[in-house]
Formats: structure tokens, sequence, C-alpha cells
């Protein structure tokens, strides 16, 4: 559904000097710098996936977006979605596509949401009966009866982030872009966002490019990722194979009603002691396997409840950008 084969981007920026002297001669006489924001980035995406597109501000993740969308014409390589270049195919892409960046909003500011919608089903083509339908689905998926007669600018955040997703549903895409789609929202909205597209994907195999901040959003919906990094691929693969390839070190926790002294003493093993019946065990996978670590302290110890930590998402991808690591 998504083929980019090695697209580039590159920004011509005026380098001013500082007071009106540097401001007249980049005026007469501008010196440009070249600053790349996407460089040499291949990605195929098939119909069903949902992939995290992760990246740190400035990495070039919305700039490949509107690449990929037809927002922008690479420097360099080819896009193409569903067989379509969107750059040549501007009319025909769009009516397969969805995309929402941040708090950029599809919604007029004084129109009530319900007019809107009409209005955006009129730019697609949607037939009445068929718009009809699918807003009768989307009000009960995102809970929208309340605010269909409201202005958009009365509504509060998450109920016009929620209006935004019915909105780029009312023409059914094939391919959403989701750039950073729960940003400032509370825990209550982020899930039934999260619920949303996972049905959107299950019941019409809508397949979904998520750029977000929030790590939740990554490990509750896509099953791969694809990680940037000053414009250059880092990682594409699986979230399991990530973990399994910069798990260096995990995590156990032990609890006993009984002291458990002295403290499991082993090479690769650092003893995080709360107190006499509570320890942490911080443990190098190269030299110990889980099921060592337990065995050796239920037969050491009288041990009660054991809580395994797994290596999030956030604090692997922070790794990855503090180490500079590359596939």
């Amino acid at each position: 559904m998504i083929e980019a084969n090695h697209i580039s981007k590159t920004y011509q920026v005026v380098v001013k000097e500082p007071g009106l002297k540097g401001s007249i001669k980049a005026f007469f006489k501008p010196q440009k710098k070249a600053i790349p924001a996407v460089q040499d980035i291949s990605l195929s995406v098939s119909k069903g996936e949902i992939v995290g597109y992760i990246g740190s501000n400035g990495s070039g993740k919305s700039t490949t977006i509107k690449m990929l969308t037809g927002v922008l014409y690479p420097d360099y390589g080819a896009v193409t979605l569903n067989g379509l270049a969107p750059q040549e195919n501007r009319k025909a892409v769009n009516k397969q596509i969805g995309v929402l960046f941040g708090q950029k909003s599809h919604l007029d500011w004084n129109l009530p949401v319900y007019e809107s919608f009409v209005l955006h089903a009129k730019i697609y083509d949607v037939p009445d009966a068929v718009f009809n339908e699918r807003l009768n689905r989307l009000k009960k998926l995102l809970d929208l009866d309340d605010m269909l007669n409201q202005p958009v600018r009365n509504l509060s955040l998450g109920q016009r982030v929620r209006c935004e997703f019915a909105a780029i549903f009312i023409h059914q895409p094939a391919i959403v872009f989701l750039d950073e789609p729960t940003i400032g929202l509370d825990a209550s909205v982020k899930e039934t966002i999260r619920s949303f597209i996972r049905y959107m994907n299950q019941q019409h195999q809508t397949t979904f490019l998520i750029t977000s901040h929030d790590m939740q959003d990554i490990e509750s919906l896509c099953e791969r990722i694809f990680i940037i990094d000053k414009g250059r691929k880092v990682y594409d693969g699986s979230l399991t194979q990530l973990k399994e390839r910069f798990s260096q070190v995990k995590t156990i926790s032990f609890s006993s009603e009984h002291p458990m002294l002295p403290p499991l003493d082993r090479p690769g093993i650092e003893v995080d002691v709360k107190d006499d019946y509570h320890i942490t065990l911080h443990y190098e996978t190269a030299l110990w396997t889980s099921a060592q670590i337990i065995e050796q302290m239920f037969r050491d110890y009288r041990i009660e409840e054991v809580t395994m930590k797994e290596l999030d998402i956030e604090t692997i991808v922070k790794q990855i950008y503090e180490e500079g690591l590359h596939a």
C-alpha cells in the first residue's frame, strides 16, 4: 500500500548575520545553507499493517509524511500509494488516504460538526445513503451524539479530536497517516482513539502509519516500528525484536515474608535492596536467563511474589538516540 524508494529531501535555508546590516546583506546577497531533512529512506507497508514511525523532533518524520502524501516532492527517489504516485495523481490518491496532522483541523471552526461532515462527504463524492450509514457507525464508535449540532469552536480538545477522526473516515480511506494523533489528550480519550484505530484496522484492513511521541500509542497499536534519526533509518522491524536487540539488562523483583539475607551475589547481577523483604535484581541477559535467576532465588529464599519488568519502548528509543545506534 505504501512504497517509498530511497527518498531524500533537503531544505535551503538563508543564513543571516545579526543586525540591520545582516538583514540587508541577506536580502541582496542571500547565503543559503542546505539542511538535509530526510536522507535515503526506503519504506514498504503492506495492506492492513499498523506501523509506528518514530523519531525525535526534527528527525524528518513530518517531512516524510508530506512526501508520502504528495504535499512535497522528494528531491530524489519515488513514492507510490496503492500503485499511484501521489504527486502526479493528487485527486485519485486523496480519495484513498486520510491524514491527521496533530491539532490541525479538517473541520470548519464556525460550523456545527454535522455540517462539516456533510461538506466532507460532498468533497469526496460520498453518496448520501453511504454517508448516513458511515456516520451512524462513527457516532457509536466515537460517542459523537452530543457534539454533532455544536460549532467546532465550542468543543473541548478531546471532543474535537474524536470529531476529526470521524471526518477523515467519512470517505473510508484505505491508508491513514496520523501525525501525533493523541497529543494533549487525557487517558480516557486516548484509549477511545486507540480502540477506534484497532476497530478500523480489523474490520476494514485499513493501513496506518502513525508518528507519536507517546510511546503507549506505539506499544498498544503497532507490531512493527520504523525509527528515524537525523533523517536516516535507524531501525525497521518488529517491536519484539527491537526489545530483544537492545535489552541487555532486565529486571526482576522478589518479595518474601522472611528476610532475604544475604542478598544474591553473582557476576552480572546488580542487587537493589529496598529492605530485607524486597529485593530487585538487574541482570545481564548475555550471562543469565530469567529462568535461571528465578530458580536461584527460589532455591536460596522463601519467595512469596515475583514481578518481572519489561524494558519499555521509550527507554529503548532514548538509548538509540543517545548512543547513535544504526541498523
